[in-house]
C-alpha cells in the first residue's frame, strides 16, 4: 500500500488517483508493487466502478480482460464528520484555539472556487467543508455557499451550513448509491480495535493487521500513528462548546446520516453470520 502514488511521466505524487484515467490506474497496478492506492484529495470517480464490472445504480458492467485486470475492490473509511473537520483544523490550521475554528473554515471555503479536481492550487480547502462525505461520493457535485459574514456575525464564527434541498437532494442520493457499492467501508473509531482487525482479516483477507517499526509516530500498540506532527485530541464533543456542537453537527447532519449507517452495515456484515 502507498498513500501518496505517483502519476507517469509526472512529479506530483499525492494521491490523487481518483483524477487518473481507468487506463492509468490499470497501468500502474501492472507496474508497481503497490495494489492498493488512495485518492486522498478529490471527489470518487463514478467511473473507477467499470473496473469492478459494477455501475453507480448497482447494474452489472461486461469487464473487458484487455483492459480491466486486476479487478479491483473499493475500500473507504468513513470517520465522525465534526471529528474529521476538527482534526484537519489542528493539522493544517495555524493555532488551536477554538476561536480560530470559524476563521480557518471561512478562509478556506472562501478558497473553494479556485479549486479543481486534479489540480494543485486550493486543494486542501475541502478539507474545510460541511459534509465532505456527501460532497466526494457524489462526484464532487455537493455546492458549498461561499459567502462574507452578514453584518450580524463575527468573522470567527462559523458559516452558515446550507439547507436548500434543491441543492443537496441529489447529491446525497447519488452518494447513497456510490457508498452502496463499495467493497468495504471502515468506521474509524473502531479501526483500532478487535473489530477492525478482525475485518481486515475477514473482509479484506489480510493475515497480517500490524505498524511496521519505525514507521510514524504515536502508540502503537492502540494503532494510533502519524507520519508526522505530533498526535492531537480530535474529539470534538471536548474541544467544543456544547452550543458549538451541536451548531455543526446540524451543519453535517447528511454526514452524520451517512457514518451512522455505514457503521452499522459494518457491525452488521461483521457480527451477523445471515447478512
Amino acid at each position: 500500500y502507498f498513500c501518496m502514488p505517483k502519476r507517469l511521466n509526472s512529479d506530483l505524487s499525492d494521491g490523487r488517483v481518483g483524477s487518473w484515467t481507468n487506463e492509468e490506474l490499470i497501468g500502474y497496478t501492472k507496474r508497481e508493487s503497490h495494489l492498493l492506492v488512495a485518492n486522498e484529495w478529490d471527489p470518487f470517480s463514478h467511473d473507477k466502478l467499470k473496473l469492478s464490472g459494477r455501475t453507480l445504480d448497482g447494474t452489472k458492467f461486461p469487464l473487458d480482460p484487455q483492459h480491466t485486470s486486476p479487478q479491483l475492490l473499493f475500500v473507504t473509511t468513513l470517520r465522525d464528520p465534526l471529528d474529521r473537520l476538527l482534526s484537519a483544523y489542528l493539522f493544517f490550521g495555524a493555532g488551536e484555539s477554538p476561536s480560530d475554528f470559524g476563521v480557518w473554515i471561512r478562509r478556506n471555503i472562501g478558497r473553494l472556487p479556485r479549486y479543481r479536481i486534479g489540480e494543485k492550487g486550493a486543494f486542501r480547502c475541502n478539507t474545510a467543508r460541511y459534509n465532505v462525505i456527501v460532497w466526494r461520493y457524489s462526484g464532487g457535485n455537493l455546492e458549498h455557499p461561499v459567502s462574507r459574514p452578514s453584518s450580524q456575525q463575527q468573522e470567527t464564527q462559523f458559516p452558515l451550513p446550507m439547507t436548500d434541498g434543491k441543492l443537496w437532494r441529489d447529491p446525497f442520493e447519488t452518494a447513497i448509491r456510490a457508498l452502496s457499492q463499495q467493497d468495504l467501508i471502515l468506521p474509524m473509531d473502531i479501526m483500532s480495535k478487535e473489530e477492525g482487525q478482525e475485518a481486515m482479516r475477514r473482509l479484506l483477507g489480510w493475515g497480517k493487521v500490524a505498524i511496521k517499526e519505525g514507521e510514524g509516530k504515536g502508540e502503537r500498540e492502540s494503532g494510533h500513528i502519524v507520519t508526522t506532527g505530533k498526535i492531537q485530541n480530535s474529539n470534538a464533543r471536548e474541544y467544543l462548546n456544547e452550543e458549538e456542537y451541536r451548531f455543526l453537527w446540524d451543519a453535517n447532519w447528511l454526514d452524520n446520516i451517512l457514518v451512522l449507517w455505514c457503521r452499522a452495515v459494518f457491525l452488521a456484515r461483521l457480527h451477523c453470520n445471515d447478512i
